[in-house]
């Protein structure tokens, strides 16, 4: 009885998802009466750009059946951002990148921090724990604790080897 249940459920939902879903493909085309399969011939009616997308017309020359396909925006393809000027007493530099498709142009302005007359140059970078040092700290704990761990387990495994010896010994 459950097997014919799961079967029915089973073929309905196959049924149903052809149904709402269809089962084709999307770049199938009609036959062509002209002969075995299409031959298309193809038209640009509007180029793709950065921001439009385009249109490609394709006609069978053997039968006339015409479909247009769509070509997606290509997007802009922007370079490195390069300065254009630099105003250090007002604390901006103004910075552009070009799209290399078609010219077009950004522009950001972006706030640089000026250093201070009593900061050290050679300090400026450097803090009190560097990555390398919390790596070396993490690693060093998770060996000691590892080892800990091995040495609490061979203690068990010592343990319980010895009242099983002397269990043996009692036996004899």
């Amino acid at each position: 009885m459950q097997v014919r249940v799961k079967l029915l459920m089973l073929l309905c939902t196959l049924f149903l998802t052809i149904l709402c879903c269809g089962v084709g493909y999307a770049d199938t085309h009609p036959a062509c009466t002209g002969g075995q399969q299409h031959e298309f011939e193809s038209h640009i009616l509007k180029l793709n750009s950065e921001e439009s997308e385009g249109q490609v017309e394709n006609v069978c020359t053997l039968c006339g059946y015409t479909y247009i396909e769509y070509l997606p925006a290509t997007g802009h393809h922007f370079g490195d951002w390069r300065v254009v000027e630099e105003r250090p007493e007002s604390g901006i530099r103004i910075e552009r990148r070009e799209c290399q498709g078609c010219h077009r142009g950004e522009v950001r302005t972006v706030r640089i921090e000026l250093p201070s007359p009593d900061s050290d140059p050679a300090q400026e970078g450097e803090s009190g724990i560097n990555r390398m040092d919390l790596l070396l700290s993490a690693s060093i704990g998770g060996v000691w604790g590892c080892t800990i761990a091995v040495l609490w387990y061979n203690s068990l495994v010592l343990n319980w080897y010895k009242r099983e010896s002397s269990k043996a010994l009692n036996r004899r």
